[in-house]
């Protein structure tokens, strides 16, 4: 078989550890390599093309699933497809978070089917959309690939266990989405969690243990955006909306997250969007279903859970990073989002 050349280049600054050679030729993936690594999430891998044999290279690139927690497993990808082909394994339950950052795929997950990839909108600036899906039943997920085909990936299998270990039976919204089998939810990711999952593609080189935990720290990142996105209202149908409003509304978004420590004004809100203050309200209640500061009160509760989580603040300090003055007003509120009080998330370190 010739070889492909590199899927991706290499992460320059840590050759070594991505499953890459130092050189430029890319690792390849056999069949019983999937097999074998599939068993983490599934059961009964199998490719449907006849006389494609186990030890065939079918991936070229860096390929790595890894059980970080009991019940968390991570998997990145960053791949190239050397044969046109179909596979399928049986999934347990659990919720299954994925992100993919370049190429394409077309995966089914039971008899939903889904096109994954990040799209360009009406400006033509590239967009990236997660999804968060509920297998509340075991369930066949299939997986189509088109030879040269090529995909940047990062998702994570989210066990019952996990997320009852986690506090999740206390919150009443997270509760019945995971019970809701294929309940499927998409979001436009903030521009935080696009950086930590490309953070993940790549880790930095060391022992197991200190990739697992570089790997884990980013996980629990993105499973809190993701949580916290399901206690938000659904956005409106962006049909609503003419292409060039949704998109000036996708970039203020993106500026919103850039500017959660500011004290940004209606009027200046307004300002950067090009819009008056009415027609704002009521564009950005159609895009995303909650009012300007409605979103950045959610923006920053999700930054204060992050730092109780990651960097041990106290409340107090975390109720400052969300804006709060009374720290009783901050643990209302944040029990309010994430079913659960401040002290609790800081006890999880």
């Amino acid at each position: 078989m010739d070889n492909p050349g590199p899927a991706f280049p290499p992460c320059p600054a840590h050759r070594n550890y991505c499953m890459t050679s130092p050189e430029t030729t890319p690792r390849l993936v056999s069949g019983s390599q999937i097999i074998r690594l599939s068993g983490l999430v599934g059961s009964g891998y199998r490719f449907n093309q006849p006389g494609l044999a186990a030890d065939v290279p079918v991936l070229a690139g860096d390929f790595r699933v890894a059980r970080l927690r009991p019940g968390l497993v991570a998997h990145c990808t960053q791949v190239e497809n050397l044969h046109s082909m179909t596979s399928q394994v049986l999934l347990e339950p659990g919720l299954k978070f994925s992100l993919l950052l370049d190429g394409q795929a077309d995966v089914a997950f039971g008899h939903r089917r889904f096109q994954f990839g990040p799209h360009r909108d009406g400006r033509g600036r590239l967009r990236h959309e997660c999804t968060l899906l509920s297998l509340a039943e075991p369930d066949l997920f299939v997986r189509r690939a088109r030879r040269g085909g090529s995909e940047r990936k990062v998702s994570l299998t989210l066990s019952p266990q996990w997320l009852a270990q986690a506090g999740v039976d206390s919150d009443d919204v997270i509760r019945t989405f995971c019970r809701e089998h294929l309940s499927v939810r998409s979001w436009v990711p903030s521009a935080s969690l696009v950086a930590l999952a490309t953070q993940m593609l790549c880790p930095p080189p060391g022992s197991t243990l200190m990739q697992n935990l570089y790997l884990e720290s980013r996980a629990i990142d993105l499973v809190a955006e993701a949580l916290a996105v399901l206690g938000q209202p659904l956005p409106a149908a962006p049909g609503r909306l003419r292409p060039r409003e949704y998109a000036r509304l996708l970039d203020l978004a993106d500026y919103l997250d850039q500017h959660l420590d500011d004290a940004l004004s209606l009027d200046a809100i307004a300002r950067e969007a090009g819009l008056n203050v009415t027609s704002l309200q009521r564009q950005f209640r159609a895009a995303f279903g909650c009012t300007v500061f409605g979103y950045l009160r959610q923006r920053k509760l999700l930054a204060a859970r992050t730092a109780l989580e990651k960097h041990g603040v106290s409340v107090g300090e975390a109720a400052h990073l969300a804006g709060y003055s009374s720290a009783a007003n901050f643990a209302t509120a944040y029990k309010r989002a994430f079913g659960m009080p401040p002290k609790l998330s800081r006890t999880r370190i």
